[in-house]
């Protein structure tokens, strides 16, 4: 067997603005003496990632992140590639952040983005941060492709968004936290709604399959009844992200005393 590397390594799915669970998780997974090693995230799994990585709280993050008005981080555009860019967003993240490459941050990351001309997942792991984790949450068709180098770069969980297998084997335990649940939805009013159940459809088998190889699994199940770009709710997402934690730690007899 290959040698452990990493004691904890941490999984963050995409999610959109659901990933302030992914806040929340990791405020409870400290308050209890866990201090992930090293990360694997895709899109907002790769946002909340990257900054706490580069040696941010989760408060500071969450704060960071909810400071404005979703407007504030997008702009529309004339829908060429996406219908809506992400400048301030980028901007933000260009701001808050200490590290300016991968090779500067505290924690060790992995980004994952979709080479769209080479229909291929392609990991992230040195060179410019900013871009890599712009790439990697660009939702295709909302947002426009991320050019790097020669390539065009949309969100990775178009293929994966559990990026669990580069941590299997260097990490003596791996914590899981996926944003996406699926629970019963009764009605579709709108096309948007339907192409985003569709989405979490799609995405959703591959995680199961994964979730057994996680230490600790964590899926706030109440996630379900929030969109993808509702920023307006980031704290109460964020709680939730918590509270599910606080129940997978203590069922799984981890809690601090």
């Amino acid at each position: 067997m290959s040698k452990k590397k990493y004691k904890t390594g941490l999984v963050l799915s995409g999610g959109g603005t659901r990933g302030f669970a992914h806040i929340g998780a990791l405020q409870a997974l400290n308050d209890n003496g866990i201090f992930p090693e090293i990360i694997s995230g895709v899109s907002a799994g790769a946002i909340v990632g990257s900054l706490y990585c580069d040696g941010k709280k989760p408060k500071e993050i969450l704060n960071i992140l909810t400071k404005h008005k979703i407007f504030h981080y997008l702009h529309l555009t004339i829908p060429t590639q996406g219908l809506i860019e992400m400048t301030g967003f980028e901007k933000r993240l260009k701001k808050n952040l200490e590290a300016k490459f991968f090779e500067d941050l505290e924690i060790p990351l992995l980004v994952f983005a979709v080479d769209m001309n080479n229909a291929k997942l392609v990991k992230f792991d040195n060179g410019d941060l900013v871009t890599a984790v712009k790439a990697s949450s660009s939702i295709p068709v909302l947002f426009p492709p991320v050019k790097i180098n020669d390539a065009y770069y949309s969100d990775g969980g178009i293929i994966e968004n559990f990026p669990i297998k580069p941590l299997e084997n260097i990490c003596k335990e791996i914590i899981g936290v996926n944003v996406n649940p699926i629970g019963y939805e009764k009605n579709f009013s709108n096309l948007y709604q339907i192409a985003e159940r569709t989405f979490h459809i799609i995405i959703r088998t591959r995680i199961i399959e994964r979730k057994g190889q996680c230490s600790l699994f964590i899926e706030p199940k109440e996630l379900d009844e929030f969109g993808l770009m509702n920023i307006s709710s980031g704290n109460e997402i964020y709680k939730m992200g918590y509270e599910e934690t606080i129940r997978v730690l203590r069922e799984n007899n981890r809690i601090k005393k």
